[in-house]
C-alpha cells in the first residue's frame, strides 16, 4: 500500500516538472528528414519535420532544386528511411567488448551479418550487460549504397542529415567508408608476420654474410697458400734427395766397394750376381775353392760378417762350386 502510494506521488511530482526538464525521457530535439517512396528517387521523395519537446511538426515537403527554409538550423538533422530499410539483429559479445564497441563491431561485421564492414552503416542502441552472458546489443543496419544516394539527393539540397534514425535507435552516417580498427588489427597481423619472417631470415642472412666474409678472406689469402704448398713440395723433393744422398753416403762408394771385393777375392773365383742394398752385399759366383771364402772377407778390409746365404754346391762340369755370400759392408 505505501508503494503505490509512493509511486503515485512520484508521477504527481514529475507531472509539475517543466517540459524542457523532462526531455531526457523522449526524443532530442531535432530536424527529421523523412523519405517515402522509390530509394531510385533523385532527389528523394519525402517531407521535412522539426521535433521539440518529443512532439513532431510538419516543416516542407522534398521537392526538386528547391532548398527548404528550415526554423532551428542548430538543431541536428536526422534521416528517417521507410520502413524495412534498416535491419536489425540482437547479438551477444564479451563484456570486454564494451570499451571499444565500435571497433569490435566492424572487425565482426563480416561474421555478424552477411555484409563487409564498408558495404553498410551500422549502429548499436538497446545495451545490456549480463555478467553471465555477456554484453547484449541490438544491431543497426543501413545499405550503404542506397544510403549514400539518398545523401548525393539531399545534399543538392543543402540538407545534410547527421545520423540515420529508426525506432530502435540512431546509426551515425560520418562513419568511415571502411572500419578503421580492421585496416589497424590487418596492418598489426602484417607487421606480426613481416616481423617473425625477420627473426626466421636474420640468422640465415648472417650466416651468408658471415660464410660470404670468409670466403672472400679465403681468396685473399689463395696465393699465399699457393706459395707455401710449393714451398712445401720443394722442401720434400729437397729432403727426399738428402735422404737418398745420404743413404747413398752411408752404403758408400760402389767403385771402391767393387775395388776392395776384387782385391780381397781369390784367383779362379769370379762373381756371377752383385748385389748391395743399403750397407748390405750379396754376391753369387764360382770358386775352386768356396769354403775358404768366407775366412777371406772376413780377413779383408771393409767387410763385417760374411756368411753363405744358400749351401754351396758343385757346378755341372765338377770343375768349381757355386756359392752365395752375405756380408756387410764396414763403414
Amino acid at each position: 500500500m505505501l508503494n503505490q502510494i509512493l509511486i503515485w506521488w512520484l508521477r504527481q511530482m514529475t507531472g509539475l516538472v517543466p517540459a524542457r526538464f523532462r526531455q531526457s525521457g523522449t526524443a532530442p530535439d531535432a530536424v527529421i528528414i523523412a523519405v517515402d517512396g522509390s530509394e531510385g528517387d533523385l532527389p528523394p521523395r519525402g517531407s521535412i519535420l522539426v521535433r521539440r519537446d518529443g512532439a513532431e511538426t510538419f516543416v516542407a515537403p522534398l521537392r526538386a532544386g528547391e532548398a527548404p527554409r528550415i526554423p532551428g538550423k542548430r538543431l541536428k538533422t536526422m534521416l528517417r528511411l521507410p520502413e524495412g530499410a534498416v535491419l536489425r539483429r540482437e547479438i551477444v559479445l564479451p563484456m570486454a567488448a564494451e570499451h571499444d564497441l565500435d571497433n569490435v563491431l566492424g572487425f565482426e561485421m563480416d561474421r555478424l551479418t552477411p555484409f563487409q564492414p564498408d558495404e553498410v552503416f551500422w549502429g548499436v542502441s538497446a545495451l545490456a550487460r549480463d555478467p553471465a552472458r555477456g554484453l547484449r546489443v541490438t544491431l543497426l543496419i543501413a545499405l550503404r549504397a542506397p544510403v549514400e544516394a539518398l545523401l548525393a539527393g539531399l545534399a543538392g539540397l543543402n540538407l545534410q542529415p547527421e545520423f540515420l534514425e529508426t525506432e530502435a535507435g540512431r546509426i551515425p552516417l560520418r562513419r568511415q567508408a571502411a572500419a578503421p580498427a580492421r585496416r589497424v588489427q590487418l596492418a598489426v597481423y602484417g607487421l606480426c608476420g613481416a616481423l617473425a619472417v625477420a627473426c626466421a631470415l636474420i640468422p640465415v642472412v648472417r650466416q651468408q654474410l658471415a660464410i660470404a666474409d670468409v670466403q672472400a678472406q679465403m681468396a685473399q689469402l689463395q696465393p699465399a697458400v699457393q706459395e707455401a704448398l710449393t714451398l712445401r713440395r720443394q722442401l720434400s723433393i729437397a729432403q727426399s734427395g738428402s735422404s737418398a744422398i745420404a743413404a747413398a753416403a752411408q752404403a758408400g762408394d760402389m767403385l771402391q766397394m767393387l775395388a776392395a771385393l776384387t782385391a780381397a777375392l781369390p784367383d779362379g773365383t769370379f762373381l756371377t750376381d752383385f748385389t748391395l742394398k743399403s750397407g748390405d752385399l750379396t754376391i753369387d759366383g764360382q770358386s775352386s775353392n768356396a769354403a775358404r771364402l768366407i775366412g777371406v772377407l772376413a780377413a779383408a778390409p771393409g767387410f763385417r760378417d760374411p756368411t753363405f746365404s744358400a749351401p754351396v754346391t758343385r757346378a755341372i762340369d765338377g770343375q768349381a762350386d757355386l756359392f752365395s755370400i752375405h756380408t756387410l759392408m764396414a763403414p
